[in-house]
């Protein structure tokens, strides 16, 4: 078992200065959240849509927010689709009874409700784990070949830092290559 985003600690800047427009901010986000979806660990170049922010606590549901740089997630088209609105307390104050809601995953207690088994899946640990597993269908998306494409992608960029001259790393990086184009071309019949 490990972590939803693996070794990377995802973390939001402090010292942003204040914008009128939540959208002029997706370049720092994207540095913050190391090209990296907060919900679900997808990296931007696996993703067959573009990122998009999401706000944690729904407009609807505190429209002050709207531009508040603690308030933005950087997240993938399926989980910002799949979140939306949702936000059963209803109180922009609290986001979870400890059963329904979610957690800002740039906190650390993201941890304590989900991780991600050997395989790629992402399972609930806590009854609210279990409730974004639902939320996000985690349980219904192909996490197993998106957590492939993320490990994959971090071997091709290894295998290119290595000797280019090394027949065996080049026989390597042909047969990574390979397989990220399998699945990617998976994510894109699955339209993730």
């Amino acid at each position: 078992m490990t972590r939803i985003h693996g070794d990377k600690k995802l973390s939001r800047r402090t010292n942003v200065e204040p914008k009128n427009n939540y959208r002029d901010y997706e370049n720092d986000l994207r540095i913050d959240f190391q090209d990296t979806c907060g919900y679900c660990g997808k990296t931007i170049n696996i993703s067959k849509n573009a990122f998009e922010i999401d706000h944690f606590v729904p407009r609807s549901i505190d429209e002050s927010r709207i531009n508040d740089y603690n308030n933005l997630v950087y997240s993938c088209y399926q989980c910002n689709r799949k979140k939306h609105n949702k936000w059963p307390t209803h109180d922009a104050n609290i986001s979870h009874n400890e059963k329904e809601g979610f957690v800002d995953p740039i906190l650390e207690e993201y941890d304590e409700h989900l991780e991600r088994t050997v395989s790629g899946d992402i399972i609930g640990k806590t009854e609210l784990g279990n409730y974004m597993v639902r939320a996000f269908a985690f349980d219904k998306r192909p996490m197993q070949e998106i957590w492939q494409l993320v490990k994959l992608s971090q071997e091709r960029d290894r295998l290119l830092q290595t000797d280019s001259n090394n027949s065996e790393s080049f026989k390597c990086w042909q047969e990574v290559a390979l397989r990220i184009e399998e699945l990617l071309k998976f994510m894109f019949d699955n339209k993730e």
